[in-house]
């Protein structure tokens, strides 16, 4: 005859219970299998940082453009222009530096900012006003080298966020952070696919981008193709916003340069 449990009685008959148990050990272990996999499945966050209330000094040449960036000189290195250090600097909030960097281009000056930072790139956010010249430095010249062009496949972000401010600072769930970010200024980074690459996409003329002319493709996959440039550490992609176009779902555009494999 088989175990049968009136719901009136003290407890459950051996038999049912010791199977009660065994459903709910098993009920347990499902359960916490399922959350384990859903947290190893979960995008991982980048090493990157904001040192946010952590005011430092940085002393260093100022270049304005195509973006307001520190040139930095590394130890032992003086003189050497490839030998720079070379920090974005972005305003507070999502605005760019342009106004606060003007008149400062071309001279050595010591910037109180907070830093922002990530494997592959440097930022500093300025605190405005803090900004004064030390010294009577000669104009720093850049060089440039052409390395071709190249044709990748990834997605546009704001350099502020992806570099440090915001973890994740991409994807379809930062866009209108993006859109805004770029719109007030930030300098964009096209990132590809496989996130080894960080490209500063700047026009045909090695400018600045205007503000909104991307604002149709950030945070979606698209496939991209330019001049790329590259001064000091810092790479640039030459871009003609008119001919970028959305990457079709699924697919996965290989470079067709080696020159991201150097």
């Amino acid at each position: 005859m088989n175990d049968f449990y009136i719901g009136y009685l003290p407890k459950a008959p051996t038999a049912l219970a010791r199977f009660v148990r065994r459903v709910i050990i098993v009920l347990g272990l499902l359960a916490v299998t399922a959350a384990l996999l859903l947290v190893v499945g979960q995008m991982q966050f980048a090493n990157s940082g904001f040192e946010y209330g952590k005011v430092s000094s940085f002393d260093g040449t100022v270049v304005a453009r195509p973006f307001p960036t520190l040139l930095v000189t590394r130890p032992g290195q003086v003189g050497q222009e490839d030998k720079y250090s070379r920090y974005l600097l972005v305003a507070p909030g999502k605005h760019g530096a342009e106004d606060l960097v003007a008149s400062f281009d071309g001279k050595q000056v010591r910037i109180q900012g907070q830093l922002i930072y990530r494997e592959g790139g440097t930022m500093v956010e300025i605190t405005p006003g803090s900004i004064a010249v030390i010294n009577n430095a000669p104009a720093v010249h850049a060089t440039t080298r052409d390395l071709g062009t190249v044709t990748a496949t990834g997605e546009i972000v704001d350099s502020k966020c992806y570099l440090g401010v915001m973890n994740p600072g991409q994807g379809k769930v930062h866009r209108d952070c993006a859109a805004r970010c770029l719109s007030g200024g930030i300098p964009p980074i096209f990132v590809t696919t496989d996130g080894q690459e960080q490209l500063l996409l700047v026009d045909l003329d090695e400018r600045a981008l205007g503000r909104d002319v991307l604002r149709e493709f950030i945070a979606e996959p698209i496939q991209i193709e330019g001049e790329l440039l590259e001064t000091g550490s810092t790479q640039l992609l030459k871009v003609d916003p008119s001919a970028l176009r959305h990457t079709p779902d699924g697919l996965r555009t290989t470079l067709r340069s080696s020159t991201f494999g150097r």
